[in-house]
């Protein structure tokens, strides 16, 4: 196994408030810089460019101010209907702290019903973190207020938006606050749904401030099972329970959204995957009645406490970002991201954690659990020497190797550079979306900045292979990518900076993808959020929000064209796969020489048929400057294109026919 990068490249801080000795877990991960030692190749990066703003080419169905959708894992946030509708909910927010809600949208099998720049919420008070499922056509969602309860909407129709909404209050808790004082809360925060029948699925936390302890646990993450009744649009909730039933011998806090839940017929799982104990799973084969907990891997860190417990080792530890997918026949697949702990101050109220990590492992219930507890049980080579598969961050470049620039900052989700997974198994195949840092030039070239992006691939056997490619589903195709050799040439043309950031910074940020648990009519459904700063902006405290909007693009996608679409290792080559054209793709091989040209080009490619065709050159303003008419022969061919008529720069060259569709760039010196 080639590793692209160093195992630790950097140590960021992430403050926290404890509770005595135990992280409080709050709706923003606060990620300071400490050190930055970032090992790597030196590139030169032009300075002083402003972020361009542009949409890249996916369905826009909102707009939040707040853009932080989730600490760690993503709760369910879209549904795809069997009769091709899908309904979509995500935290929004308008221009002040009070008008945080539950953001939402409709697609009716032809459209997204509320496209806007709206912010709106569709409940009448603050709350954060919606969550949605469905059972039949009823819409049901979860929020929490932040102060006392989750509040739950019930839609008896889904797509009317006729919302109806109660507060869930959790169990009574007294304790000792933040400020030291006696206080009791009912709170219940960050909760994640899911439905089996007519069984409504929900776990959250309880009450996280200093001294709140749920049956001696802060942080408590308890399970929910609800009874919905359709005549009356009501749930009848069950008690609580703590999820793996563990006690405070076990776990001392749960961590907010480090975990998820997912439901299909009787089968309910729930993963808990933090930092700071075993990730572990809950498995119910009765729609929720009974639960049997298996330890996927044991934390080499016991019941830990932050002022007494000394990691100067780090160990491999999740990085608190998971998920899991229950395939046909109720098998539970998982994944999650991994990072290194340490918690080099004793009693700071902190810990930290090393960003530029960057595997992540895939786990499913054939395999054995990793039960060896020590601080090499999830480096990656000992896990792929052992049979497992761990996703690590891709070259997209094709120079051989994914590089950290020097000096870079890491955008701060606290999760590692391979993260933010989301699962879906159906007919045999297990479908993986996550997130990664991109690769040069596709950083915020002004702060030096990572940007992420959206990518997916899939194993066609259940789990026991991956080698079907990997696409970048939020790669902007109006965004040309430059290799490390065309920006050295770039110094000797008149291209400038204003022209560079098209093509660096159009890309922008896309985060949190949010995948529906089923494919519908052959499609895999989800959304994700795209803004052009890395990292999270806001400011929890502010009365007012960012200034930076960021949108939420929904996304569809056949399931057979996952790692066939945008295949990263055609990216760079140009050869991706847009709305014209198909997938046998009759053209191939392309290639240009010289490059960069002066007087003309030399255009070379494969074709499997002989067809008419045509060739075309376009600038970066999307302005056709050379098209013709060719004759494509089958096998080898050859054309010759002048470009002496052309300004320094660059350009794209298309060749097109019926069948097929390749393109390249071009630099005119």
């Amino acid at each position: 196994m080639k590793k692209i990068l160093l195992a630790v490249s950097a140590l960021f801080l992430v403050s926290a408030v404890f509770a005595q000795d135990m992280k409080r877990t709050t709706d923003v991960r606060n990620v300071q810089l400490v050190t930055k030692t970032i090992s790597g190749r030196e590139t030169a990066v032009p300075e002083n460019i402003a972020p361009m703003m542009r949409t890249v080419s996916h369905n826009y169905i909102g707009t939040t101010y707040y853009d932080l959708q989730s600490n760690g894992s993503m709760a369910q946030k879209m549904v795809a209907h069997n009769d091709g509708t899908i309904s979509a909910v995500w935290t929004t927010n308008g221009s002040t702290a009070q008008s945080r809600g539950t953001g939402y949208n409709y697609y009716n099998g032809t459209s997204w019903v509320n496209a806007s720049t709206s912010t709106d919420r569709i409940e009448n008070t603050r709350t954060g973190w919606g969550t949605i499922t469905c059972v039949g056509d009823a819409e049901i969602t979860a929020a929490h207020n932040g102060s006392s309860a989750l509040v739950i909407g019930i839609c008896p129709q889904k797509g009317t938006q006729n919302w109806t909404f109660t507060n869930l209050q959790g169990p009574s808790i007294s304790g000792i606050n933040s400020n030291g004082q006696p206080a009791t809360s009912t709170a219940l925060l960050w909760p994640a749904l899911a439905s089996s029948g007519n069984i409504v699925h929900l776990i959250c936390c309880t009450e996280s401030d200093t001294g709140m302890y749920y049956q001696g646990i802060n942080t408590c993450l308890v399970y929910y099972r609800g009874t919905f009744d359709p005549s009356h649009n009501t749930i009848t909730w069950e008690d609580p329970r703590i999820v793996g039933n563990v006690t405070s011998n076990e776990v001392r806090c749960f961590s907010g959204d480090a975990y998820a839940i997912t439901a299909k017929d009787n089968v309910v799982a729930i993963l808990n995957a933090p930092s700071t104990s075993d990730v572990f799973l809950w498995k119910s084969t009765d729609n929720g009645v009974n639960f049997t907990k298996t330890v996927i891997a044991k934390n080499p860190i016991e019941r830990y406490k932050e002022n007494t417990t000394a990691v100067l080792d780090t160990p491999y530890v999740s990085d608190g970002c998971c998920a899991v997918a229950l395939d046909d026949n109720g098998m539970a697949h998982i994944a999650f991201g991994i990072t290194r702990f340490f918690n080099d101050v004793l009693g700071d109220g902190s810990y930290s954690y090393y960003p530029g990590y960057d595997d992540m492992l895939y786990w499913n219930e054939s395999m054995q659990p990793i039960l060896a507890g020590t601080k090499e049980a999830l480096n990656s080579d000992s896990l792929e020497a052992a049979g497992y598969k761990v996703f690590h961050r891709n070259d997209l470049t094709g120079d051989g190797g994914a590089y950290y620039i020097n000096n870079g900052d890491f955008p701060g989700y606290g999760v590692a550079a391979v993260s933010m997974p989301q699962l879906l198994a159906k007919n045999g195949k297990v479908y993986l979306v996550f997130t990664q840092l991109l690769d040069f030039p596709f950083v915020e070239v002004e702060a030096g900045a990572y940007f992420r992006g959206v990518f997916a691939t899939k194993s066609n056997d259940n789990g026991s292979s991956w080698d079907n490619g990997i696409s970048w589903l939020s790669y902007n195709k109006e965004c040309y990518y430059i290799n490390d050799w065309q920006w050295t040439a770039l110094q000797d043309t008149d291209f400038t900076i204003s022209m560079m950031r098209d093509f660096v910074e159009s890309e922008g940020e896309s985060v949190f993808p949010a995948l529906a648990a089923n494919i519908v009519n052959g499609k895999i459904n989800m959304w994700w959020q795209q803004d052009y700063t890395p990292g999270s902006e806001i400011k929890e405290n502010s009365v007012s929000m960012s200034q930076a909007e960021s949108y939420i693009y929904a996304f569809s996608i056949d399931a057979d064209e996952i790692g066939v679409y945008n295949n990263i290792d055609e990216v760079w080559q140009g050869l991706w796969i847009d709305s014209t054209g198909i997938n046998n793709r009759n053209i191939s091989g392309m290639k240009m020489y010289p490059n960069p040209a002066s007087e003309s080009v030399n255009v070379t490619f494969s074709a499997e048929n002989a067809e008419n065709g045509q060739i075309s050159v376009m600038n970066l303003m999307g302005q056709m400057v050379y098209n013709s008419d060719v004759e494509v022969m089958e096998g080898y061919n050859l054309i010759n294109i002048p470009v002496k008529q052309l300004n320094s720069g660059i350009y794209m060259v298309t060749i097109r026919t019926n069948t097929g569709i390749s393109t390249q760039k071009l630099i005119v010196k």
